[in-house]
């Protein structure tokens, strides 16, 4: 059975410059600061499903710290020791590069189109930038960091009336970019979900991040918040190695970089996007500030652990897989949807 690392963030942290592609970018310098790992693995709830929690063992303690670096720094060199594969398969093809998502309601015009909100307004180039509903009328999300050559889907969320595109994957339409609805209080304020670096800018970019109390509703009625499971039924459909060294969590080699943007990460990787999911590395905000824009993509999972922790899954800069663990549910990171009812 499969181990789940928990991370937890205690220490200061940078807050990561804008990037160029974002209007309005800060310039200001940033501080240097670590982020110290707790490495937990812990005894599932009685209410979770997932195989990730299953006969697990209860320990705490303390792993190395992490670096995060601004992004003018050089990316580090990576570990020359070669980790002992436990299997491999071959990457299969995803059918995402062919059908439409069946998520996409009725077009409300063939003939609109919008620009991302990052570029220029010049013409579509390709079927990603082309978008069915009005974006005169409706909130259209930025599609410059999607695949020019994938067929995407769809939908439109009635409750802010933004639109959002999906993706035919893994026998699930997913959607692809990150959830950027606004939960607020009784008050209209925004709670427990943020823009990174509190700035609007970064929310038409990367979406919202959310701790995990608010990840549970920000998906909107038909959708849900996918649980462990999902997210390795996704991974391990691209994935051409599985590797384990020592304690440490599964690796899933090569989901590190087909799945993620080739645009928006530091320099590192190659990454190349081939299946359309479009990771993104919108970073995450912890109480202390923010950090890991350009460095890491995190993701919530449906799935708890502890009364403290919940499941997640990370893809990083210089890593060319993802890997699941637990994380303090009061960290802020980013939400992706799959359609239909979770079994």
């Amino acid at each position: 059975m499969k181990n789940i690392w928990g991370f937890l963030f205690v220490t200061t942290f940078i807050v990561a410059a804008c990037s160029s592609d974002v209007v309005d970018a800060h310039d200001e310098k940033k501080p240097s600061g670590t982020i110290e790992i707790i490495r937990v693995s812990s005894a599932p709830s009685e209410s979770s499903s997932s195989s990730f929690l299953r006969n697990a063992k209860a320990s705490v303690y303390f792993s190395n710290h992490v670096q995060i670096k601004s992004s003018s720094s050089t990316a580090p060199a990576s570990s020359s020791k070669e980790p002992t594969s436990s299997s491999s398969k071959p990457a299969p093809q995803s059918s995402s590069s062919k059908a439409k998502s069946s998520s996409s309601e009725p077009p409300k015009s063939s003939s609109s189109s919008a620009p991302s909100s990052c570029s220029s307004s010049s013409a579509p180039k390709s079927s990603a930038s082309l978008y069915f509903y009005d974006c005169d009328q409706y909130k259209c999300i930025t599609t410059e960091y999607l695949n020019p050559d994938i067929s995407y889907g769809e939908f439109l969320d009635k409750r802010d009336n933004q639109v959002y595109r999906t993706i035919v994957i893994s026998n699930h339409v997913w959607t692809a970019q990150n959830m950027n609805y606004e939960i607020v209080n009784e008050k209209g304020e925004s709670e427990n979900n943020w823009c990174y670096n509190d700035d609007p800018e970064y929310c038409k970019k990367f979406g919202r991040l959310y701790n995990w109390e608010a990840a549970q509703k920000v998906c909107p009625e038909g959708w849900h918040l996918p649980t462990a499971d999902e997210w390795l039924e996704l991974i391990e459909d691209h994935t051409c190695e599985i590797t384990q060294e020592g304690d440490s969590p599964n690796q899933y080699h090569c989901a590190g970089t087909s799945l993620k943007t080739i645009d928006g990460w530091e320099d590192g990787l190659t990454n190349t996007n081939e299946y359309g999911f479009s990771v993104m590395a919108g970073g995450f905000k912890v109480p202390k500030g923010f950090g890991g824009e350009g460095v890491m993509g995190e993701f919530w999972t449906s799935t708890n652990g502890t009364e403290t922790y919940a499941a997640f899954v990370e893809f990083g800069r210089v890593q060319d897989y993802a890997e699941f663990a637990l994380i303090d549910k009061s960290t802020g990171i980013s939400v992706r949807c799959v359609k239909g009812n979770a079994e």
